[in-house]
């Protein structure tokens, strides 16, 4: 649990790279970035809409460290698609 307490008390923060992700991708380009070197955190952005039977795809966001962004969007910017990687002045 420490890379946890580290990653939420740092200094450096964090900024929204991705919206509108499916869990499956969502999880698999945190896990790209985290080979990477990159801490990266996602979420389901409609939780009780899920819990409740409500459809939850394509509800997660990304984030990333300040730092991290734009090696994160080099990375991202050819695997995702157009209308989910937030434009550089948006993050």
């Amino acid at each position: 649990m420490r890379w946890l307490r580290r990653f939420f008390s740092s200094d450096d923060p964090l900024v929204k790279i991705a919206a509108g992700l499916n869990e499956p991708e969502a999880e698999m380009w945190r896990e790209l970035l985290s080979n990477e070197g990159i801490s990266a955190f996602t979420k389901n952005m409609s939780y009780l809409l899920t819990a409740y039977g409500g459809s939850g795809i394509n509800n997660f966001d990304m984030w990333v460290k300040q730092t991290d962004l734009e090696r994160a969007r080099e990375i991202l910017t050819p695997l995702l698609q157009p209308e989910q990687l937030l434009p550089e002045d948006d993050a």
